[in-house]
């Protein structure tokens, strides 16, 4: 074997050395514990405890000072006394007639007397209540009628300071808007922004004037007018003023129900901040006010809008943002602003009554700290821990690095040793101690290993030389090759062997004999290369090859010249592929190479399928001996194989049958003429018989077309043998086209023939039953069962029977149409479906006896129905007499019969005497028009002259208008039965009305003549 290296370094192996292992070890212990630390200090929650803490503190700071907010709203809110009192003075000067409703919101001049009158009220509440102003607007008419910008009288005071002690002389108080007259009087000073009256502005719900008097406007006065107060959902300011304020206002209602205007108080932004310290929240927090819509305060998304918010922050105070505050916890809630995380916490503020007209807003008091704030402390606590944590790490790092080290040195030094024993791989290698009992014997266990090896190694080549077939191998490593010494010669490649010997080069050598010289791979999976020798003949070698995994990945190959074995398997593929005594495919190569060709549709083209059947061959074997038939294949064979193009594949199927498939023409014409041109030569074929005669070819052969008539193989063989059979059937020696009309035609023959057999073997029938009436009371005397069918080609009983006609199988119908009648009928009267005591009239055939043994086992099946049943003979034959008195005679029949179908031609006077029936039924054809018809009525009269005089009953049937009916009782028959009294069904309806009212007529006709 040789050994060729390649001169490149050796690729570094993988793994870990024992310095490794042994500090990953101890590091993996120090992890554990790490982990164990880390474990226990997140399992006492101490960080998320201290910021649940945190959230706590919060929630009941924010409620705490929302309790105080409210209660300064409610405080502020109360304008009960001061509306009372302002209305008290409206009606007195309406009543001295100082004013005037409809000119009151007119000018100031107009509403003067009442806003003097009012001024003292105003200034009274401002020094009463913690607001920082008061206002009165008055006005008459519908907002939305009016102008914007139009002017209204009003009074609007303001307290800029509403804590501190009041000023005797109103020194404190200032004008924001008055009448210029009241301000000379009052001498209260005025605001910069004073204007003599208020400018309407339009603002809709945003306003403190809108609000609570056109909801009290429109509402009629069905409330209180606290319930139409309101505060404003957003701050304002007063046009020229620089100070921000909410405002609370309710309407001013007199007794009779006018509203005249409006009342409230204003709180100043400022005021309302120095009730809310941020000092509360961590100095670093936010206190706003604001409105939801949202019902659910408890939602876990809460929409709000701040109506004012403090500064403390730096969070700007504009009200025209809106906040979205996501649940965080039972108490708190989280938002972002500025991409920083705030913690919130949510406290109502009940400002409406339930049923008020703005219960809907919902005010809020919102404290809210930045997270990185609140939760400041557990993040120094976690950072504390984590400090600890690494330094812990880092010590126990160092010292593990420091044992690894001292345990390692050892076991180094031995690897260095292994490692110069395999750069001389011919060397047995010998290894010094360790001191380490264990290492020092496996440093014994791998001197003796690698003599073993050798030794090993040394006798697989002497086994390889002796071996029948001639084999070579080859070793692929990342960086090595091994081959043995005829490797390169048994595959052809000993003059392109390269030189050295690289993995890189052996590979692109592999390569190329795979596109060279690759064959097919063989039934295990292993490729097959034919190898050309220099005398021109062809060797076979089979190359297995074996991916070896682990630390030294390698992949082992072995050459095994299989010429003889090859050389065998393709002597046998021929003879099976191939007729010995035609030369052409058998059919499975046949099918073989069609249904290639059918999964390439477009190299078929225009195809058509040939079957053909050799004539007379039995003729010619039984006359001249079948060598003679033998060389009468042969030669159609060489005639098929003589006469057709490439583009053809035959088959010898078996015996003398043969399939052509011709493939890739452009239409049927030019496929026609390659046909006409084939069948000439079977034509001009001829041999000499023994006898001195020639025998030319005769053949029979059906055509089928691709694509016309299928579209695949099996198709294609189905419709040519179709072809073929119709010919050998009709005119031998012509090839026809398959006809589609003739196959249907065929199939449906076939297919209702299976159907029948089916009919037969499982009983496919079901019966329906049609009541027969007594022609005196309409009561139901017996129902007739009716056979039913139902299959895809059967669909009367009248093809069932002639069926059974045909094919000699009268006496499974019969028998089936005993029992299966009698079993359904049974099961239905035990249901209370059927009448009870009802006779059953059962179809049956003349000339067909049921056996004994099915006799007895009806006996013993329905031993009672057999006395309330009654034979129907429907056969269309001359009667025999033997059979009906084997029927008459069954023991615990009652012998009932029924002629049936009377005076149609078939039951004629002989069957009547011959039978002797206990019921007689009226053809069908006679009750039809018997109402008009004359000797249709002479011939019922005579048949029941004759009937009751033998103590037979007539059964009229075919009843389908109330004239038939009226005439055949009236000539005197027993029995009824038709569609006008009842259809046939699997459960059968009561009697027509109609029907039991003509029949309960002419009853009393009968008994009544005289109609007394």
């Amino acid at each position: 074997m040789q050994n060729r290296k390649p001169h490149s370094q050796k690729a570094p192996q993988t793994g870990h050395s024992i310095f490794g292992t042994i500090l990953f070890s101890l590091l993996a212990v120090l992890a554990v514990e790490f982990l164990l630390l880390t474990f226990a200090v997140h399992a006492t929650r101490l960080g998320p405890q201290l910021n649940q803490n945190a959230e706590d503190i919060l929630a009941m700071q924010v409620d705490n000072r929302s309790r105080y907010l409210q209660s300064i709203f409610h405080d502020a809110q109360e304008l009960t006394s001061l509306s009372d009192a302002i209305n008290g003075l409206t009606q007195q000067l309406l009543d001295e007639g100082e004013i005037s409703l409809s000119t009151l919101d007119s000018s100031s001049d107009a509403a003067y007397p009442l806003l003097e009158a009012a001024a003292p009220e105003l200034i009274s509440t401002l020094r009463i209540k913690s607001v920082t102003g008061v206002f009165l607007i008055l006005n008459t008419h519908d907002l939305d009628k009016r102008k914007q910008d139009s002017l209204m009288p009003a009074i609007y005071l303001r307290d800029l300071d509403p804590d501190a002690a009041p000023s005797q002389r109103n020194a404190d108080l200032t004008f924001v808007r008055a009448p210029a007259q009241l301000v000379q009087s009052l001498s209260i000073a005025t605001d910069n922004s004073w204007s003599p009256a208020i400018r309407y502005r339009a603002l809709g719900n945003r306003g403190f004037l809108y609000p609570p008097f056109q909801a009290a406007y429109k509402d009629g006065d069905s409330l209180a007018a606290s319930d139409y107060g309101h505060w404003t959902s957003q701050s304002y300011l007063v046009p020229g003023d620089t100070h921000e304020a909410i405002a609370y206002s309710q309407p001013l209602i007199l007794p009779d129900g006018t509203v005249y205007g409006v009342i409230g108080v204003e709180l100043l932004a400022d005021y309302l901040w120095e009730n809310l310290p941020c000092s509360e929240l961590q100095n670093n927090g936010t206190y706003f006010l604001a409105v939801t819509d949202t019902e659910e305060l408890s939602a876990s998304e809460l929409q709000l809008r701040p109506v004012l918010r403090s500064h403390c922050d730096g969070q700007p105070g504009s009200a025209d943002e809106s906040l979205t505050l996501r649940l965080h916890s039972a108490h708190t809630r989280r938002y972002l602003f500025s991409n920083a995380l705030y913690i919130a916490s949510v406290s109502p503020l009940n400002l409406y009554s339930r049923n008020a007209p703005f219960s809907g807003k919902h005010w809020l008091l919102v404290g809210s700290v930045p997270a990185v704030q609140l939760f400041a402390f557990a993040q120094r606590l976690k950072q504390l821990f984590s400090f600890i944590m690494l330094i812990t790490l880092a010590v126990g790092f160092v010292c593990s690095w420091l044992i690894s080290r001292r345990l390692a040195r050892p076991v180094a030094k031995l690897s260095a040793e292994v490692a110069a024993a395999e750069a001389d791989s011919s060397a047995i290698p010998h290894l010094s101690t360790t001191g380490i009992r264990e290492l020092d014997q496996f440093s014994s266990a791998f001197t003796q290993l690698s003599k073993d090896v050798l030794d090993s190694s040394t006798r697989f080549l002497r086994i390889m030389k002796l071996a029948s077939a001639e084999l070579g191998g080859y070793e692929l490593r990342d960086d090595s090759v091994y081959v043995t010494d005829n490797f390169f010669s048994m595959l052809g490649l000993a003059q392109e062997q390269p030189d050295p010997l690289t993995p890189k080069a052996f590979r692109a050598l592999m390569g190329t004999l795979e596109q060279r010289w690759f064959y097919r791979l063989s039934p295990a999976n292993n490729k097959v290369f034919a190898i050309p020798q220099p005398d021109g003949s062809t060797h076979y070698i089979t190359l297995r090859v074996t991916h070896i995994l682990g630390e030294n990945a390698s992949e082992v190959g072995l050459a095994e010249d299989m010429t003889t074995t090859v050389l065998e398997q393709q002597r046998i593929e021929h003879e099976r592929d191939y007729d010995t005594l035609t030369g052409l495919y058998r059919r499975r190569a046949f099918d073989r190479a069609c249904e290639a060709l059918f999964q390439q549709p477009e190299k078929l083209g225009c195809a058509a399928l040939l079957m053909m059947d050799l004539d007379n061959l039995k003729q010619i074997n039984d006359t001249y001996g079948h060598d003679w038939g033998d060389q009468y294949i042969r030669q159609t064979g060489q005639c098929f194989a003589a006469n057709t193009p490439a583009n053809t594949i035959c088959s010898r199927l078996s015996g003398d049958e043969f399939l052509i498939f011709f493939y890739g023409y452009q239409d049927q014409a030019q496929l026609r003429a390659q046909l006409e041109l084939l069948s000439a030569a079977l034509q001009r074929s001829v041999s000499i018989l023994p006898n001195g005669k020639q025998l030319h070819i005769s053949i029979s052969g059906g055509i089928a077309w691709y694509p016309t008539d299928g579209h695949d193989l099996l198709t294609l063989k189905k419709y040519a043998d179709f072809a073929m059979y119709q010919v050998k059937h009709s005119h031998k020696g012509r090839m026809c086209d398959f006809d589609i009309g003739s196959y249907h035609q065929e199939a449906y023959a076939a297919q209702t023939q299976q159907d029948f057999e089916r009919l037969l073997q499982e009983e496919l029938v079901s019966y329906h039953f049609q009541p027969i009436y007594s022609a005196r009371s309409g009561r139901v005397a017996a129902y007739e069962a009716l056979m039913r069918v139902d299959l895809p080609t059967l669909h009367s009983p009248a093809q069932v029977m002639q069926l059974a006609h045909e094919t000699g199988r009268l006496y499974e119908i019969e028998r089936i149409t005993v029992f299966h009648s009698s079993e359904i009928f049974q099961r239905m009267q035990a249901q209370g479906l059927l009448q009870s005591d009802a006779l059953l009239f059962i179809n049956s055939i003349a000339n067909v006896n049921l056996t004994v043994e099915d006799v007895e086992e009806y006996a013993q099946r329905y031993p009672e129905l057999l006395k309330r049943l009654v034979v129907e003979i429907t056969e269309q034959e001359d009667l025999d007499r033997a059979c009906l008195e084997r029927k008459r005679n069954v023991p615990g029949f009652s012998g009932s019969f029924a002629l049936d179908d009377y005076g149609s031609g078939y039951s004629n006077e002989l069957n009547l005497l011959e039978l002797s029936p206990r019921y007689i039924k009226i053809d069908i054809s006679i009750v039809r028009g018997i109402d008009t018809d004359r000797d249709k009525q002479q011939i019922v009269s005579n048949i029941v002259a004759y009937a009751h005089a033998r103590s037979m009953q007539l059964i009229a049937e075919g009843i389908e208008t109330e004239a038939q009916l009226r005439t055949v009782i009236g000539l005197g028959v027993d029995l009824l039965q038709g569609y006008y009294l009842s259809h046939p069904a699997a459960v059968p309806a009561p009697i027509a009305p109609a029907a039991q009212t003509v029949i309960d007529q002419l009853e009393h006709q009968r008994f009544n003549p005289l109609g007394l």
